[in-house]
């Protein structure tokens, strides 16, 4: 098998943001990828991408030359005003983050095919786009905590992000040529087809037995503990239905010889497939989840006691009169927990054991005045398990939600869910050596969990109001977000950016 099929699909990522311009975007990546300022001129970035393509864009990057055309092109985001610096950034960020997703579901399908060996240079260019990406999100949660005052701080994390954005692309792209010709769909997209219709097979077996727990675990557990569940079950069932359907259109498209329309709807098949996928592994993940936190409610319960022991003395002492109101809540949380598991009802064990975390923290605070550093420590030792466990559980439902739905998700969404990312990664690796630390970033990684879902699920509502229709995902595949304004994937209608609605409600 040529590299030229890999590459053919893994450079169908266009994102739409980059033809149609919101002021707030998620972005659908469609048709080849081909860099060149026929394609950003869409989306204002202007003479930053020159007509001459990657190569002069190349150059433009890395070289430490002052030409003059390198000047007019450092010039062009210069003489941009911060508002439109800001938009620009933002779009770039929606479609770097859709490419990296798009290319990482590409590789699942070709490793699957050709096996890891062959597959391992495009896994190398993957890991250094995560890197500008990562990289990218950690420069815009610095403008977004910045001062508004700052002006110039912000343009500068702007046209940082703005060249990081344009390093994703150019790095997905380094390869594409001998990964169309590993994959030959061109040639013959009929081995692609059967092996969606085979996965598809496989996701929706997978999903009924992930179907088939649900009544056992709404035995122990409540609604509200399992609505996320509930949700990705559906989500998954819309996403193999757009993944069939897309199945179909290619079948169809293989019967009149139509090899360039086929290859379309299978990446924008397998995309579907691959969501479906990753909904599934996070549901079957839940039930341990949920197991593990009701497990240590009652440690969680043990230890606030411990604090409120502590904290009552340090109180009755007159060394803290500002513990008098972390006490009562610290109090009526251990009460509540108490009688969640006395009651023998369905329970939410994580809301329970988030309650008792939230008290520890408000006792925490003023003890803290009067603790030794080797106390603290000892204390966040302790709590460190628990706050990691809820960490990773809130931080792993609000990625599901922003993936189901990333075509209706703006930039501030995904920055808020990558930095959530990054503080968990930090705090996992801080652990025992730095506890306070470490409970500290998993704190912070909940927190910024927690407001990535909130953005996204307003942006979604309203991505749905606006919606007119359209197919489900893009063109999909591995490579940058170029758009040659050509190969417009099956199944869209009369638009496909910010505000679009992928069928069956999938954003």
């Amino acid at each position: 098998m040529s590299v030229s099929i890999v590459s053919y699909r893994l450079l169908h990522m266009v994102p739409a943001t980059l033809i149609t311009l919101p002021v707030a975007t998620g972005a659908v990546i469609v048709g080849p990828l081909i860099i060149g300022a026929a394609i950003l001129a869409l989306i204002g970035v202007g003479a930053v991408y020159l007509s001459g393509g990657r190569k002069r864009t190349r150059r433009f990057l890395h070289s430490p030359s002052t030409s003059a055309q390198g000047s007019i092109e450092r010039d062009s985001l210069d003489q941009k005003s911060t508002t439109e610096l800001r938009l620009q950034a933002g779009e770039l960020l929606v479609a770097a983050d859709n490419a990296v997703q798009s290319s990482e579901q590409e590789l699942l399908f070709a490793s699957a095919a050709y096996g890891d060996e062959q597959v391992a240079p495009f896994h190398h260019d993957l890991a250094r786009a995560r890197k500008h990406l990562s990289e990218s999100f950690r420069l815009q949660q610095q403008v977004d905590s910045a001062s508004e005052s700052d002006d110039r701080r912000a343009r500068d994390l702007y046209r940082q992000i703005i060249r990081n954005c344009e390093q994703v692309n150019e790095t997905l792209q380094a390869h594409k040529d001998q990964f169309d010709q590993l994959r030959s769909l061109e040639r013959d997209p009929t081995p692609a087809l059967m092996e969606l219709g085979e996965q598809v097979e496989r996701l929706r077996a997978r999903r009924a037995r992930a179907a088939s727990a649900l009544p056992d675990l709404g035995e122990r557990y409540s609604e509200e503990a399992l609505r996320q569940y509930r949700d990705n079950l559906q989500q998954a069932e819309s996403s193999l239905d757009a993944a069939e359907e897309s199945r179909t259109q290619a079948s169809a498209a293989v019967d009149r010889a139509d090899t360039a329309q086929a290859v379309v709807a299978l990446h924008s098949g397998e995309q579907a497939a691959a969501d479906a996928q990753r909904l599934l592994e996070s549901m079957e993940e839940t039930g341990e989840r949920l197991r593990k936190a009701a497990t240590n409610i009652e440690i969680g319960i043990a230890q606030t006691e411990q604090d409120l022991a502590q904290a009552k003395a340090t109180y009755q002492a007159g060394q803290a009169p500002e513990l008098a109101g972390p006490i009562a809540a610290a109090e009526n949380a251990v009460s509540r927990a108490k009688r969640a598991l006395a009651s023998g009802e369905r329970i939410d064990p994580l809301e329970l054991l988030q309650q008792l975390e939230l008290a520890h923290r408000e006792l925490d605070a003023p003890l803290n005045s009067v603790r030794d550093r080797q106390a603290q420590d000892r204390r966040a030792r302790e709590m460190l398990q628990h706050e990691l466990l809820s960490a990773r559980h809130q931080v792993q439902s609000s990625l599901d939600f922003l993936r189901s739905r990333r075509y209706g998700v703006s930039s501030t969404a995904r920055t808020r869910m990558a930095e959530a990312e990054r503080c968990l990664t930090e705090a996992q690796s801080a652990g025992e050596a730095q506890p306070s630390r470490a409970v500290e970033l998993a704190q912070q990684a909940k927190t910024l969990a927690v407001q990535a879902a909130q953005i996204a699920e307003r942006e979604a509502a309203t991505a749905q109001m606006q919606s007119m229709g359209g197919g489900y995902g893009t063109g999909g595949g591995f490579g940058g977000f170029g758009y040659p304004g050509h190969h417009r994937p099956m199944g869209y209608g009369r638009g496909f950016g910010y505000g679009r609605r992928r069928r069956r409600g999938l954003f």
